[in-house]
């Protein structure tokens, strides 16, 4: 079943209390990240910008999640420790995945643009990519522009 991230350890790293409770069917987001703290921020952005975010740290957490539940956006990053992302992906178009996907990476830009066309040519629509370390703002705005044309009947601006 699908598990809502926990807030509650994103509240005691300084950051702000979310503002936004996500209205019924409001679009789910799997944040796959290794780096906690990075998950947790993205996992925090999402929620203010009206989705239902969970994440997972690795490779076989976000198959497993993914493989159970159904999600609208997944954000991810290229390097899961022993799993690339690109692997992820390829196993994500092997179980029926339709999310949209939005890169979040450290990796050079080479990279994510090769990473992405491989995300494309298994026919997922990737949204954005994302350079780490990731600035909020531009992560806010990319989840708040994908939600108004997505979900336009849910989209209520939370700038």
């Amino acid at each position: 079943m699908f598990q809502q991230a926990d807030m509650s350890a994103a509240d005691q790293d300084g950051l702000p209390a979310a503002t936004v409770v996500p209205r019924a069917g409001a679009p789910r987001l799997l944040v796959i990240d290794d780096d906690n703290l990075h998950r947790m921020i993205i996992c925090r952005i999402a929620a203010k910008a009206g989705y239902v975010p969970a994440g997972a740290a690795t490779y076989d957490e976000a198959a497993q999640l993914v493989q159970d539940n159904a999600f609208d956006c997944i954000t991810l990053d290229l390097s899961l420790g022993e799993h690339a992302g690109v692997e992820l992906l390829r196993h994500l178009w092997v179980i029926g995945c339709k999310a949209t996907i939005i890169i979040i990476s450290g990796c050079d830009d080479a990279t994510c643009g090769d990473s992405r066309r491989v995300a494309e040519s298994l026919k997922f629509k990737v949204w954005d990519s994302i350079p780490k370390p990731v600035n909020l703002g531009v992560l806010r705005n990319s989840l708040e522009r994908l939600k108004a044309e997505r979900y336009p009947a849910l989209h209520v601006s939370t700038a």
